[in-house]
């Protein structure tokens, strides 16, 4: 019977070939898939998918929301914070003498907060909700201006 004695120079390491991060990625998604995935009502909150970019007058936001009326969308602006959350709701499919067998459709909430580098005009942001995406014009708010006063 032969025995083999293995030390730590002699095995290779996940993370002396360089698979660690690999391996690692790999565990982080199959845990979160495994938690996501859920056929209760109550569906954990989605990340909302979006881009920022900077334009001479202030910010656009494009944030994914597919499937979501724009009533059930909500924005908050607070200073340089912006808060989107939105809400679909399970519609209840009444079947004529049949049953679902397999349901993927389910109710969905999203939601994302985030803070810009100004300050926001909030009077005169812009919403707008077209084919799933979200389009937020959000201005800067206008710097005050220092004013000298003479003294007579």
């Amino acid at each position: 019977m032969a025995y083999s004695i293995t030390t730590p120079s002699s095995r290779s390491s996940l993370y002396s070939s360089g698979l660690e991060p690999v391996f690692g990625r790999l565990f982080d998604q199959a845990f979160r898939d495994f938690f996501a995935a859920s056929d209760s009502p109550d569906q954990a909150l989605k990340k909302l998918s979006m881009d920022v970019t900077e334009t001479d007058k202030g910010y656009t936001v494009h944030a994914a929301l597919p499937g979501i009326e724009k009533d059930a969308v909500k924005i908050q602006i607070d200073g340089p914070r912006v808060t989107i959350s939105a809400e679909s709701k399970k519609e209840d499919e009444k079947t004529e003498g049949g049953k679902v067998i397999y349901r993927e459709r389910s109710a969905s909430q999203f939601y994302r907060s985030f803070e810009l580098p100004a300050e926001l005009d909030a009077a005169a942001a812009e919403a707008k909700l077209e084919n799933g995406v979200l389009t937020l014009t959000l201005p800067r708010k206008a710097q005050a201006v220092i004013q000298q006063i003479a003294v007579k």
